[in-house]
């Protein structure tokens, strides 16, 4: 048998000069380069990276190393795991185990690449993993983040108790790309749902809300396709039946207010009605590519009514499209300011938050998360529909957990109106 070929992957990080110490900021860019190959590295075996018993096993490592796996691999921002990554020589064996299952070489050389890196930021900065944590255990910015979470996890567990129902993860993932058919328009292929859904009482629940508004909060028609045209009535024309379990959820559509609402219909409790739900739609000319100042930004929400352990909003933008990099996030109070959508409010109506949206790396591969397992899938149907390779983007991911209902979680970018 031939050896594998030999890949050479370059360090994921920019050299510091031989006199400058690395920073947190330095080692964190690091450990979310290692994060993102670790997935990759799950996908690849197809191993589910949130059941440390199973993973364990599948994998034949010991049970230590497979919960400090599954902790990188499920963690956001990372303050709370850099310091507890396995050390150099487990992950070394983790990677040789992956490679004896047959994981391409490139996602092998990527992953001891990733390992190096970080490895040479944290003794750069700190001198090993036990100063580390004490640095990241020390920064305002973790104990808030800390206190936060707590607070939000009680208010989630009140609220599966009172509205009676709770998921696991509400996702949105929009992609905005230029037009194929009216020039100096822009579309967005916009994907929506939830990933274990579950009542405690049998009555209908709504998952999504529809509408567009213009920056100062008048509502506009909608144009828009299907992403997967194989249902009749509109509930189902919204659904991705590939990505629900089961695949035929019962869709029911009403108006409320300006908002179209998809509720799923009353049904089964407990693990018996446990529900995956993905929508997904094509819409058309949804933004000006920046030429004025009627369109200064492009923006998407979602609204947080529904009890959930964590919520993943990811924002691709197409090369092509001129901004300014940075995606906005806000948190909006909904309960406070019910009805308001002028972007100009956003500032005045955000609440306080510890979170912040980071780049993903380039790729299918880049925008892998174990909270999602057929995400990568999902988005090989999206670029099939579109027409647009993944590779064409440039994706941003805001990740919370316990996220406070009665809220609206706003990303949005601001046009270069200068280019």
């Amino acid at each position: 048998m031939n050896d594998p070929p030999v890949v050479h992957v370059p360090k994921q990080r920019t050299a510091l000069p031989a006199h400058e110490s690395a920073s947190i900021r330095d080692v964190m860019a690091s450990f979310q380069v290692l994060r993102s190959s670790v997935l990759e590295l799950f996908g690849a075996t197809g191993v589910d990276p949130t059941k440390t018993r199973e993973l364990a096993r599948d994998l034949g490592l010991n049970r230590g190393l497979a919960w400090k796996l599954s902790r990188v691999a499920r963690s956001i921002d990372g303050t709370d795991v850099a310091h507890d990554v396995p050390g150099k020589q487990s992950m070394e064996r983790f990677i040789t185990v992956c490679e004896q299952r047959g994981v391409q070489p490139s996602l092998i050389a990527k992953a001891h690449a990733a390992t190096e890196s970080f490895e040479e930021s944290v003794a750069s900065c700190s001198g090993g993993r036990k100063t580390l944590g004490m640095l990241l255990a020390n920064t305002g910015e973790n104990v808030a983040s800390q206190d936060r979470e707590r607070a939000r996890r009680t208010l989630f567990e009140g609220a599966c108790s009172v509205w009676g129902v709770q998921a696991q993860t509400r996702f949105v993932s929009v992609f905005l790309c230029p037009s194929r058919t009216e020039p100096g328009m822009l579309d967005a292929a916009h994907v929506t749902g939830y990933l274990g859904f579950r009542q405690f009482s049998s009555r209908s629940w709504p998952l999504s809300y529809e509408a567009v508004h213009d920056k100062e909060g008048k509502t506009l028609p909608i144009l828009k396709d299907p992403l997967d045209p194989t249902g009749y009535e509109e509930g189902d024309l919204q659904l991705m039946r590939e990505f629900c379990e089961p695949q035929d959820p019962k869709i029911e559509v009403r108006m409320q207010g300006d908002y179209k609402v998809f509720e799923l219909a009353a049904g089964p409790v407990g693990n018996r009605g446990l529900t995956t739900c993905v929508f997904g739609s094509y819409l058309r000319s949804i933004y000006a590519q920046g030429t004025s100042t009627e369109h200064e930004t492009a923006g998407f929400m979602v609204l947080l009514q529904t009890p959930v352990e964590r919520v993943i909003f990811d924002y691709f933008v197409h090369d092509s499209i001129k901004h300014k990099g940075k995606v906005v996030t806000h948190l909006l109070d909904r309960m406070t300011y019910p009805h308001d959508n002028r972007v100009e409010n956003f500032d005045a109506q955000s609440m306080a938050i510890s979170e912040s949206g980071y780049d993903l790396p380039r790729g299918i591969d880049g925008a892998a998360t174990a909270h999602l397992p057929w995400y990568q899938r999902l988005m090989e149907f999206v670029s099939d529909r579109t027409g647009y390779q993944i590779e064409e983007f440039n994706g941003s991911r805001f990740e919370m957990t316990f996220p406070p209902i009665s809220t609206t979680l706003s990303r949005r970018i601001e046009f270069d109106l200068g280019q």
